[in-house]
């Protein structure tokens, strides 16, 4: 699920995106690539250059029918997997620039379209939710969606007037609690059980994230697209609470998860055996929270391992076995990986015994006052 919040994230964030105003105008459209004419050129210091023509057949927007072309020089260094074929379909943006009498166009080539595969794979995935999980897959996909414009009405608009984008993550990972839990799983003691522990695990990830952004020089954790919203910006973004902010909301779905299962397990506890102590039905929760725990620190490190394979074969390239451990461990992006893993973890590990103690009050007090 995770996962498919983060895709959600990039196709919100793309239909959301904007062309700038000025004196020129970027028509954006598809267009197929009908054929590549490369040529080597001569230079100066006798290093192999290449003229690459590109002719396309624009099949959207305003030229559309129209051919166009394209021409770049300099060096074919690029890999052949990442290089456009004849008979691609790209996207590209069609710049008119009046002032320019000479070259009034100019044509930027984007990414390989891949919207056939994307919307498949989309569409099989949410079959996939609503076959198996029917109506709860599809709450889950509604609270997903929720959580989703959270961020697009609340946090982003917010964080761009100047308010603490480390507040927002709280306040919208509060609102996504609040809202979607009884959405998925009912108006119950359960899910009350649940909302209190998920707020546990968020607050205590807020308040790590705090204190690790005032002891620690977090430069590493401000990546290149923040830098990006700080200089393209017309306010003054707070980045490292920006960075800080999307280590919470990385954490909210796990700590939700825990928190839901967590009070699934004293429920079911209470259910069975409504005259057991307090004692026990904690330590009967716990042992399930500890095995819930060993499954979700897999699926949190592998997560992030998984999507900086790239970052540690750099690592590998860029360091020699002279340097420190410790030199490896402070490397910018390395750094960063690490903080989010951990604060993401530990907000998701205090969940478990917080979301415990929690759910057994509650179920104890049902059944002894026989609500």
């Amino acid at each position: 699920m995770k996962k498919i919040f983060l895709l959600s994230i990039i196709f919100f964030s793309a239909v959301s995106a904007k062309a700038f105003d000025g004196y020129d105008k970027r028509h954006f459209a598809k267009a197929e690539i009908t054929d590549i004419i490369q040529n080597e050129i001569s230079n100066a210091d006798n290093s192999k250059m290449y003229e690459t023509k590109f002719k396309l057949k624009i099949l959207s927007g305003k030229f559309k029918g129209q051919n166009k072309e394209i021409t770049f020089q300099g060096e074919d260094s690029m890999p052949q997997d990442v290089k456009y074929r004849k008979g691609n379909r790209i996207f590209l943006a069609i710049t008119e620039d009046n002032y320019n009498q000479d070259n009034p166009e100019y044509i930027s080539l984007y990414d390989i379209d891949n919207s056939k595969p994307l919307i498949f794979l989309s569409l099989l995935t949410f079959l996939m939710i609503l076959g198996i999980g029917r109506l709860k897959g599809f709450l889950s996909l509604m609270s997903l969606i929720f959580t989703i414009m959270l961020i697009f009405i609340i946090f982003i608009p917010l964080t761009l007037k100047g308010f603490s984008p480390l507040l927002l993550s709280i306040g919208i990972s509060f609102i996504s609690i609040i809202i979607t839990l009884p959405v998925i799983t009912g108006f119950s003691l359960k899910t009350a059980a649940a909302i209190a522990g998920s707020f546990s695990g968020i607050l205590l990830a807020a308040l790590l994230a705090l204190i690790a952004g005032s002891v620690m020089h977090l430069s590493g954790i401000i990546t290149d697209d923040m830098l990006t919203v700080h200089y393209a910006s017309d306010i003054q973004v707070n980045l490292k609470h920006l960075a800080l902010s999307g280590m919470i909301i990385a954490a909210l779905g796990a700590i939700m998860d825990v928190a839901v299962s967590i009070a699934s397990a004293a429920n079911e506890i209470y259910s069975a055996k409504p005259d057991i102590d307090d004692k026990t039905a904690f330590r009967s929760v716990f042992t399930i929270g500890k095995d819930i725990l060993g499954s979700m620190v897999n699926t949190l490190v592998l997560a992030y391992a998984g999507s900086s394979l790239a970052l540690i074969l750099i690592i590998s390239l860029k360091f020699s076995s002279e340097m420190p451990f410790m030199m490896i461990l402070n490397y910018n992006p390395v750094l960063s990986e690490i903080i989010k893993a951990l604060i993401g973890s530990i907000g998701m590990f205090f969940c478990i015994p917080a979301t415990a103690i929690i759910s057994v009050k509650l179920f104890h007090r049902k059944h002894n006052s026989g609500i």
